[in-house]
């Protein structure tokens, strides 16, 4: 499949955010910070979802636009726990403003989430995926 330039090169910076993103959250979480390692993962999910989208030449532009793809990407995959681990990226990014999960609760829900992240980048061509590092 080709896609356009500016979606390749919208895939290319989801790709490197994806890293940026769980290494930051690793981090937040090292420094005892459980609401900035939940955006961070929330960003890496959020980010995945939208390289699937512009690897398959869709872009996503708004949030509900990210919950509709996941959902939908899940249920034609045939696999439930991707949008199960959206969903609590989700309320990580909600608890960035909320504040009410500790820091056992993240890394709890962070291992999923890391999972469906590395399901998701399996879904694209090895050229374009980015090597992530384990937690």
């Amino acid at each position: 499949m080709t896609i356009d330039a500016t979606l390749q090169e919208d895939l290319s910076r989801y790709l490197q955010n994806i890293r940026v993103y769980l290494d930051n959250a690793s981090k937040a979480l090292d420094d005892g910070e459980p609401q900035k390692a939940g955006e961070f993962l929330w960003g890496g999910m959020a980010a995945a979802f939208k390289a699937l989208a512009a690897h398959r030449g869709i872009r996503l532009r708004s949030h509900r636009d990210i919950w509709d793809y996941a959902r939908a990407a899940a249920k034609e995959l045939d696999a439930e726990a991707l949008f199960v681990a959206f969903r609590d990226a989700n309320s990580l990014h909600s608890n960035f403003y909320e504040a009410g999960l500790t820091k056992e609760d993240v890394l709890l829900l962070s291992e999923g989430i890391r999972q469906a992240i590395q399901h998701l980048l399996g879904l694209l061509p090895p050229d374009t995926t980015v090597q992530l590092a384990s937690r």
